[in-house]
């Protein structure tokens, strides 16, 4: 389920008997996790909600939150052979639970209240929606689809020269013989030549996928010659040049540097 339904569906959820939201920073690359910390986060959160409840002499709410509270201390502590960065507990008495792997940050937070707390949801979808990322190799150009941090796709298009046309592979593999028929050298020569009209055969393509997936922005990574002719061809509104040298990253990593906020 995409986040903008699955905000759909908890803004619709309410329970008198009380739902649980838990918002938990766990990234072990960062130095204040690198002992585990978020487990005394966990656990004094939950502590002092539970406190709370007791103090309110609500029996019923009391019981609810411990059954949630071992299924949210269960399920997050089952995830440490590869945490993510940060973890979202959201469950009701009525029975519903879900937990969300993140791979952006969220500020910890423990909240008990007759609704789901959707708001570090809602800031984080609009801070790193559905967008494409294309990293532009000339002749290879890798498409990226990420939502929340997260790589949702990878497609890498390159250029076949003996078809004149761009061929489409599913993951980061490309073909490795698309000067089969040619020198490098004069393959080059000929794509330089033809750069625009090829470019512009690729930029539909990358227009329709955009569309039907719903993204959000274009960012285009590469050459500052590169990127510029390939936004010229685009028709895409929202279209972003990221000036940084990203070849040698993964896609995950791409994806950070891309999304990282500004200093």
């Amino acid at each position: 389920m995409s986040l903008a339904k699955n905000l759909k569906h908890l803004r619709q959820i309410h329970c008198e008997d009380g739902c649980l939201s838990i918002y938990l920073r766990t990234n072990q690359a960062s130095t204040d996790q690198q002992k585990g910390e978020w487990k005394i986060r966990l656990k004094n959160g939950l502590k002092k909600l539970e406190e709370y409840l007791q103090a309110s002499d609500n029996d019923t709410e009391l019981k609810a939150f411990q059954k949630l509270k071992k299924q949210a201390e269960a399920q997050i502590t089952d995830l440490q052979p590869a945490m993510p960065k940060a973890v979202v507990f959201i469950g009701s008495a009525t029975g519903e639970v879900q937990l969300t792997k993140l791979q952006v940050p969220v500020e910890n937070e423990f909240r008990w209240e007759r609704q789901p707390v959707v708001d570090q949801l809602e800031t984080l979808q609009a801070t790193y929606p559905r967008s494409g990322i294309l990293l532009i190799q000339k002749t290879d150009v890798i498409a990226v689809e990420t939502s929340l941090g997260e790589v949702e796709e990878e497609r890498t298009y390159s250029w076949d020269i003996e078809t004149e046309d761009w061929k489409e592979y599913v993951g980061s593999g490309s073909s490795e013989n698309v000067g089969a028929a040619l020198h490098r050298d004069q393959f080059d020569d000929r794509f330089d030549a033809n750069q625009q009209r090829w470019f512009k055969q690729l930029a539909a393509k990358i227009d329709k996928r955009a569309k039907d997936r719903g993204w959000n922005s274009v960012h285009l990574v590469g050459s500052p010659d590169q990127t510029t002719e390939f936004e010229r061809q685009l028709t895409f509104k929202e279209v972003v040049v990221v000036k940084k040298n990203l070849a040698k990253l993964r896609s995950h990593q791409i994806v950070d540097e891309v999304f990282e906020p500004s200093a």
